[in-house]
């Protein structure tokens, strides 16, 4: 596949432009995969690490479940989340582990797809992952939205790209497909942990 999620590390300094969080904020990458969010965030001034489950050798990507962070509540000021919460297991679980992280009033950049009919997939959510599940599981696992916005051209090249240099596997082509009859988008979102107790 072409990078790690659609846009690449421009799409992450546009995520990051959505919202308020500055450096040196404290990061975490929810899904960090190879490693070049968290290096990118780094560079910008960020104080970060990520975690994945098929982590390598990179010494910011920690070999960890974000369904079950090994950190203590309230350690993180930013939680980022690149095309990770759909296909971690556990979306709604992944949501909550994010909230109890990151302090009061910090937020989590959520980048991932969604899909305008109601015979979209599940993938990690329990139900057909629209935008309105999107938008209750979100609100479930106590956070507020700030902002939300759609970039499903990003996705359209991202796809196109994949089958055009032949590096979709035949899962990822069989997931495009089913993707495409369901009207497959994909949205930025920047979303904040209230000042006051919440859900955990």
């Amino acid at each position: 596949m072409i990078g790690a999620h659609p846009g690449g590390v421009e799409l992450t300094k546009r995520l990051l432009a959505l919202s308020d969080v500055k450096p040196p904020a404290k990061v975490l990458d929810l899904g960090a995969g190879s490693g070049a969010s968290i290096h990118c965030l780094n560079d910008l001034g960020y104080e970060g690490v990520g975690v994945d489950l098929a982590a390598g050798t990179d010494d910011l990507v920690l070999e960890e479940d974000m369904t079950a962070l090994p950190f203590a509540d309230e350690s993180y000021d930013l939680c980022l989340a690149e095309c990770s919460v759909s296909v971690c297991g556990d979306g709604p679980l992944a949501l909550r582990e994010a909230y109890r992280v990151l302090r009061r009033g910090k937020s989590l950049l959520l980048s991932d797809v969604y899909f305008k009919k109601d015979c979209a997939p599940c993938l990690s959510m329990p139900g057909p992952m629209t935008q309105s599940l999107w938008e209750q599981e979100i609100q479930k696992a106590g956070f507020t939205i700030q902002k939300f916005q759609d970039e499903t051209a990003l996705w359209r090249a991202f796809f196109l790209e994949s089958l055009w240099n032949d590096n979709a596997d035949a899962a990822c082509c069989d997931f495009f497909k089913a993707a495409g009859k369901a009207g497959c988008g994909y949205f930025l979102a920047w979303l904040k942990k209230g000042e006051e107790d919440g859900p955990i």
